[in-house]
């Protein structure tokens, strides 16, 4: 079945999207329904009916080009990640457990009362369904505890702009509000958000309306997440909350510093300063502790002031995972990252160092899932913001084929698409040439040599990709 925020879906739901998932992934247009059946394991009477419901669900909208026969099996044309989206969120809109799951958590849909006359369903359905989605929900990411309101409201944020996230949050008597409050606090904070950002503070801000206006869960001082601000950004917050939600000024108060912690983390303003946080001497533990580890494992002497940048980053990811704001709601497969170690082992093995800091701190605490996914963003910070002068785990190749330089040329090309496999190609021997790859075999090169056809066979390139990775483990010489 589909993985994360999916599991919200019922399981007709997640078939359909299991289906364009697997087409997606295995790049294909057809497949008959017997195949269908089993490479999914479902039975005939289910292959039969989803893909009916995707061949009339591309009838009624054109940015799909799905159709069915039982004759040719189902075919599914263009699918890209695009495609995923879309139907997503179209089936979200349509769901009856997304309706459930937003009435109850937010008060859409109006009363309790009228949302089971409007859907047609008894109180006891309703509450299986949410019984079973909130099961699913902590089955699935085991690391969000949703035990208190600003967990909630997070988590909340992060299911809605999963399904929502390509449109306006579906919001129908209060977006004009929502709006207003955006404008407001964008001009209020000097933040100059991107399109996705702007996108994503519209989402926390629709959660904290709906929660204070159709739930009346309002935040107190046991939620408060920061030392008490004393600016006048802060206290106009402060105000246009109180006026426009209808909250005391205490409870404007909280509401307003939950918005400040918000955008502190997300470091958006360049009003907010991260000593306000009541956590800023674990963050910078963390940090101090993963910046010895650079400068450790990597013989760099003061990594704070060499590359400020790289620090100012990190401080930033680590400010996020110690907030309850942080979600991983991506999935990075096992072979991915078995991958990505092959070819970069000493960015691999410094993520990993800063995985075992990270892990030191208790909350909030990661499932190895979301450790998996926080491991990759550390190794793409790394990756980023290190100059690879530092890192040295390339391995440098020189091509010198004897039938001369247009060939040579040629295959150096063909090496630079080798994505992923961390080389650097250069045109002669030197002193830092790992492999040298020609089509005749010279006794006087000490560099390791692999012998090549013109052009190079599968068996050729099959060889090479075998020796980066054990070059790579060889590099690998820290842990």
């Amino acid at each position: 079945m589909a993985k994360g925020f999916y599991c919200l879906f019922d399981e007709n739901e997640q078939l359909l999207i299991d289906i364009v998932q697997y087409f997606f992934q295995n790049n294909i247009t057809n497949i008959s329904l017997l195949k269908l059946k089993k490479e999914l394991t479902i039975s005939a009477y289910q292959t039969n009916i989803a893909c009916k419901q995707l061949s009339t669900i591309s009838d009624n909208n054109e940015q799909f080009s799905f159709s069915f026969e039982k004759s040719r099996g189902l075919t599914l044309n263009n699918v890209t990640t695009q495609t995923i989206v879309l139907l997503t969120m179209l089936l979200a809109k349509n769901s009856l457990n997304i309706k459930i799951f937003l009435n109850d958590a937010l008060g859409m849909g109006g009363s309790r009362e009228s949302f089971l006359k409007k859907a047609g369903i008894s109180q006891s359905t309703y509450y299986r369904s949410k019984k079973k989605m909130f099961y699913d929900l902590k089955q699935e990411f085991p690391d969000q505890k949703m035990n208190n309101e600003i967990e909630y409201r997070a988590l909340l944020q992060h299911i809605t702009f999963f399904f929502f996230g390509n449109e306006q949050f579906p919001l129908k008597g209060s977006s004009k509000k929502v709006h207003d409050m955006l404008n407001f606090l964008i001009l209020n904070w000097q933040l100059e958000p991107t399109y996705a950002e702007k996108r994503q503070l519209s989402y926390f801000l629709a959660i904290q309306l709906l929660r204070i206006k159709n739930k009346q869960m309002i935040l107190g001082s046991e939620d408060d997440l920061l030392t008490r601000p004393s600016n006048s950004y802060f206290a106009r917050t402060k105000d246009y909350l109180s006026k426009n939600l209808g909250l005391t000024e205490e409870q404007a108060y909280h509401e307003a510093l939950f918005f400040n912690a918000y955008i502190m983390t997300y470091n958006a303003s360049p009003l907010t300063k991260q000593p306000l946080l009541k956590r800023k001497d674990e963050i910078n533990k963390v940090t101090n502790q993963q910046l010895k580890s650079v400068e450790t494992n990597l013989a760099v002497l003061d990594c704070r002031h060499k590359f400020p940048i790289f620090t100012e980053r990190l401080t930033k990811l680590n400010t996020q995972t110690l907030s309850p704001f942080f979600f991983i709601n991506t999935y990075l497969e096992q072979e991915a990252i078995a991958r990505f170690m092959n070819s970069y082992p000493v960015i691999c093995s410094l993520a990993k160092s800063f995985i075992r800091i990270r892990q030191k701190v208790g909350a909030p605490s990661l499932s190895l899932q979301s450790l998996r996914q926080l491991f990759y963003q550390y190794t793409v910070l790394i990756f980023s913001e290190l100059p690879e002068s530092v890192l040295d785990d390339q391995v440098h190749i020189v091509a010198d084929f004897s039938v001369g330089n247009i060939y040579n040329r040629f295959i150096q090309k063909k090496l630079v698409k080798l994505t992923g496999s961390n080389i650097v190609i250069d045109p002669k021997i030197t002193k830092k040439t790992d492999l040298f790859i020609s089509d005749k075999f010279y006794p006087g090169i000490k560099t390791e040599q692999i012998t090549w056809n013109c052009p190079p066979t599968a068996q050729d390139w099959h060889l090479l990709k075998s020796l980066l990775v054990s070059f790579h483990s060889k590099i690998n010489n820290f842990n």
